[in-house]
């Protein structure tokens, strides 16, 4: 065999090498894509209705005296809550509930009144405690702070709060 065909069987070895390693790293990206597929499947249940879910609502006022409280009146209903506080060290509204339950769903809108001041509300928890984070054109405001906190209170400013929840185990 001649130098240059040595050469030639030489790149094409190498060249196929490539190639299957190549194949064995994408083999591997689609296998791991498909158990993680297949463990987030594990957590996907079917709709349901009745008595298998909890459903928690209310008003949140955001008073400029009396600061933040369940809001209950003739007009609102409040379901499921039983307290509501700013965190004085973390600056973000912490709102408690009646029970604790896998949560389906935390839904939180600002009214009109905190939306036409440019207030966003991101939520976290959802079980016995949920944690209310305020923000303002993208900055997020420390509740603890009352020059923050005057950003978004009213007399009229409330916070839809919705956690649609199931008892743990069904």
């Amino acid at each position: 065999m001649s130098r240059k065909e040595r050469r030639m069987k030489k790149r094409m070895m190498s060249g196929l090498q490539v190639t299957l390693v190549a194949m064995l790293l994408v083999a591997g990206l689609f296998w791991t894509r498909a158990a993680d597929d297949a463990e987030a499947n594990d957590f996907i249940l079917p709709s349901t209705t009745g008595e298998q879910l909890t459903f928690s609502g209310m008003a949140l006022r955001l008073d400029p005296k009396r600061g933040p409280y369940i809001h209950g009146n003739a007009s609102h209903y409040p379901r499921g809550f039983k307290e509501v506080y700013i965190d004085q060290n973390r600056g973000y509204l912490t709102v408690k509930r009646d029970r604790f339950d896998s949560v389906v769903s935390i839904i939180t809108d600002p009214d009109e009144t905190l939306t036409a001041r440019g207030i966003t509300i991101g939520s976290s928890g959802g079980g016995v405690i949920t944690n209310l984070y305020f923000y303002q054109n993208g900055r997020l405001l420390n509740l603890a702070d009352p020059n923050d906190y005057a950003i978004i209170a009213g007399v009229y400013s409330n916070v839809w709060l919705t956690i649609i929840s199931q008892p743990n185990g069904q």
